[in-house]
């Protein structure tokens, strides 16, 4: 495997497991290419990059940048003679000019089955939307978004209690191993290149911390969806007298009587029992605002008066 000089690219901890998966594989790793260091605070703070940490560990040549501005290293991976540069979670678009480098190309690990789903956001989306399979899509970078040619695909399951953590934890192990069995084919040269059918496409949009705010106006279903999908960042909440509270966990209780969605039916150690526009919501986990994460059993005789029955949720 030591054949394939590779230069690699990522910033996060999902990047990070993939890198580690190469090393471990005993991949020859020529260059790790990251995102500057985020300052903290005040800037009193370097905060380093899960890909970085990885890289000085393993005593690998490191390149970081804080701008797209990649096209200024050229000369010198040119130099290196790589056979193929390995995006994952870089979060920069790679230019023609490096992309030209690379006698094996660029290529991308992206947690959707493409063409579905491109964009920053495929795995919340995929719960947001219902989806009862996701997967891994290793693809040839192009000049354009999410579009280049299927190179390997692998799906698995999503479970009606997945959250993105959980989700994501289980699409990391399937990228590393996919990831191996990719540059296996490589060498075998088994690989096929299948271009996307665009007619299928469909995008993902970037996600805010708005966007965690529940509108209890919509249907049960959604509610409980946007909760799982957004569980850890940029999580879902509400707020009661300017008092934001986080949602961790609902289930969703059947209901036929109109009621006025956002309204406190019940709160007590079972829950805390809320209208939406069709069903009700239970929330049996939370996080009040400067407070831990708790589960509503243990909390409830402590906040009667904030959760009081009746009360309507804007």
């Amino acid at each position: 495997m030591k054949k394939i000089k590779i230069i690699f690219a990522g910033t996060d901890k999902f990047s990070s497991i993939h890198l580690n998966e190469l090393i471990l594989k005993k991949f020859n790793i020529l260059t790790v290419i990251t995102k500057t260091d985020k300052k903290i605070g005040r800037g009193k703070k370097i905060q380093f990059s899960e890909v970085k940490k990885t890289a000085i560990k393993h005593k690998l040549q490191l390149i970081q940048l804080d701008s797209l501005n990649l096209e200024k290293y050229s000369k010198i991976l040119k130099k290196k003679k790589p056979d193929m540069m390995i995006i994952v979670s870089f979060g920069l678009i790679i230019p023609n000019k490096i992309i030209k480098i690379f006698r094996l190309g660029c290529i991308n690990i992206h947690t959707s089955l493409l063409p579905k789903f491109r964009g920053p956001s495929p795995i919340q989306s995929a719960i947001l939307q219902g989806e009862k399979k996701t997967g891994i899509s290793i693809i040839q970078i192009n000049n354009k978004l999410d579009t280049g040619n299927i190179l390997y695909k692998k799906s698995i399951n999503i479970k009606k209690t997945d959250t993105y953590n959980t989700l994501k934890k289980k699409l990391t192990i399937l990228g590393k191993k996919s990831l191996i069995k990719f540059l296996k084919n490589i060498v075998l040269k088994k690989t096929l290149s299948i271009p996307q059918n665009e007619n299928k496409a469909t995008y993902t949009k970037k996600i805010y911390k708005k966007n965690g705010l529940i509108n209890w106006n919509k249907k049960a279903s959604k509610i409980e969806k946007k909760v799982r999908a957004f569980n850890s960042w940029p999580g879902t909440f509400f707020f009661i007298k300017k008092i934001m509270i986080k949602i961790m966990k609902v289930n969703i209780i059947k209901s036929t009587k109109k009621i006025t969605p956002g309204k406190i039916i019940q709160a007590d150690k079972n829950g805390i029992l809320i209208s939406t526009k069709n069903n009700l919501i239970n929330v049996t986990e939370l996080q009040i605002s400067g407070k831990k994460i708790n589960k509503v059993c243990k909390i409830i005789h402590s906040y009667k008066k904030l959760f009081k029955i009746g009360r309507v949720l804007l």
